[in-house]
């Protein structure tokens, strides 16, 4: 690593492997912005430093960076970030932080979450609509137009929200002190130096003779070759037999999701696990993909006995003008008196252009359909409401699963490694984490938070409810955080150190990722 602005010399040899009961000290620093930065991230930077923060207040984390770029290219890993190519800032989001309000209780038999958050943007329910405009159908997908501040002719998606966790039992080594941050890597796609799709389909192990993928999403070091924590490159995959020993013995992080389209109507979750990939669990998920065509269209469109003319109208969209909350098994009450903004197979009809097909027609690229298998475990239930500008997320599952080889399974009177994360208007990076902590079943447990054992259903009035601090986690990855690039690499390599020991004020943290965004900084 190299030492702060105030001490390095420039020499590529200068640098101070920290030691783990050092590291609080020696990594503080200072918050910093580059001249000419845009005046809406300027505002947006002193924001998340807070209405009491100082620039000249010790920010923890900011002195674990590089303060030359062209150093990195010395980096005796063979990692040159000064090569890589970075983001527009005009897709850092609007919001940098955000709050998440959550309770969680059990019972003999299953447990229970409920989350709450500020969402005044309308319209996260809507997600990848086909389009007809101007004589040919076109994809909106995403980001969505409320991504970024300022007038983006290519933000004109939809995106659903979603909420999502990362859940650990205590057997993948490294998680609890560093959560999400260890399932992001150099190659994975939304990145800088992500690994190009050619790349991927070419490689045995992910591309057509393997898993048939043509991006890296989320995986943990474990699963690739050499120490724990290696994870470059990406397609140094440890042989399947290997994996298959490493998920046997509980070596993958649980990730279930609430999916506000893909997946809330039919109220379920989809649920997911990482290793070396971010798999899907087993069975079926709550929703199928149509095949479509510039020329000709897509597959299916709306029965027009329920929707006029077979499709939806895109300024409706956009204005976010149909109900949120209809749910598949209630339609009985709702269908013939509002139009459902979602496709399912008792509305959906074999496409005809001479119905559908007119200016401004839109219809939704994901069926949906009713889970089955390992991949339905996840129970879920969502409510946008628009005059709060807030979701309200409640979601289940039995503590005991039929599939433990892909779920973590819950006991009371055990405590769990857990960090959950928002997404709005885009996948991938652009989203809100939180840090690992602690969620104990039961009050006796030592723990940051305490699911409340109940009898029957859970009265949320009753429970305790507890605030989160989400931060967009910016550009940083596990493979820079290994790197001798981070002052810190020494005891995170030998799992010594927590990111709360450097970084304990998630506030100042999330303005220590911007402020590196926004100065152009390399892939870090």
């Amino acid at each position: 690593m190299t030492t702060d602005r105030n001490q390095s010399d420039g020499a590529d040899d200068d640098r101070v492997d920290v030691p783990a009961d050092e590291a609080g000290t020696v990594l503080d620093g200072k918050p910093t912005l580059p001249g000419g930065t845009p005046k809406p991230l300027r505002r947006r930077f002193l924001k998340a430093m807070g209405a009491t923060a100082v620039m000249g207040a010790n920010a923890g984390c900011l002195g674990l960076f590089s303060d030359d770029p062209d150093r990195a290219a010395a980096d005796e890993d063979g990692i040159d970030y000064a090569e890589i190519e970075n983001f527009k800032l005009d897709w850092v989001p609007k919001q940098i932080i955000k709050n998440l309000n959550v309770k969680m209780a059990f019972n003999s038999e299953q447990f229970f979450f409920r989350f709450n958050w500020e969402q005044p943007d309308r319209g996260g329910w809507l997600h990848d609509y086909i389009v007809y405009e101007d004589g040919e159908w076109t994809q909106y997908l995403s980001p969505d137009p409320w991504v970024a501040d300022g007038d983006h002719p290519d933000h004109r998606g939809f995106y659903e929200d979603r909420v999502t966790f990362l859940l650990d039992d205590g057997s993948v080594e490294g998680f609890e002190n560093f959560g999400g941050w260890m399932t992001v890597h150099m190659g994975t796609r939304s990145l800088p130096g992500e690994a190009s799709a050619e790349e991927v389909e070419s490689d045995p192990h992910f591309g057509d003779d393997g898993l048939g993928r043509n991006d890296i999403r989320k995986y943990l070091p474990q699963s690739r070759e050499g120490e724990w924590w290696e994870s470059t490159p990406w397609d140094a995959v440890r042989p399947q037999e290997e994996l298959d020993e490493l998920k046997e013995d509980g070596v993958f992080v649980d990730l279930p999701m609430f999916r506000a389209h893909r997946s809330n109507p039919m109220e379920y979750g989809t649920d997911h696990h990482i290793l070396d990939y971010r798999h899907g669990d087993e069975g079926d998920n709550t929703f199928g993909t149509q095949d479509w065509d510039e020329a000709d269209g897509p597959e299916y469109m709306f029965d027009p006995e329920i929707v006029e003319d077979g499709a939806l109208d895109i300024e409706r969209l956009r204005e976010a003008d149909y109900r949120q909350d209809l749910f598949y098994s209630e339609s009985d009450e709702w269908l013939g008196e509002y139009e459902p903004y979602y496709l399912h197979e008792d509305w959906m009809v074999e496409f005809d252009p001479e119905v559908a097909e007119q200016e401004g027609a839109a219809i939704p690229r994901r069926p949906l359909q009713e889970p089955e298998g390992s991949a339905a475990d996840w129970r879920a239930r969502g409510i946008h409401d628009d005059d709060a500008g807030e979701w309200t997320v409640e979601m289940w599952r039995d503590l005991e699963t039929d599939h433990p080889e892909d779920t973590k399974q819950l006991e009371p009177g055990e405590v769990y490694d857990w960090m959950p994360a928002i997404h709005h208007g885009y996948n991938a990076r652009w989203h809100w984490v939180a840090y690992p902590y602690k969620m104990g079943l039961g009050r006796g447990t030592d723990a940051d938070f305490h699911a409340i054992q109940i009898e029957g259903e859970p009265d949320w009035d009753e429970i305790e409810e507890y605030t989160i601090p989400l931060i967009y986690p910016g550009m940083v990855d596990w493979t820079w955080l290994t790197s001798k690039e981070h002052r810190g690499y020494i005891p995170t390599r030998n799992n010594e150190m927590s990111i709360w020991d450097v970084h304990e004020n998630p506030r100042r943290m999330a303005a220590m990722v911007l402020g590196k965004e926004i100065g152009e900084d390399p892939r870090r």
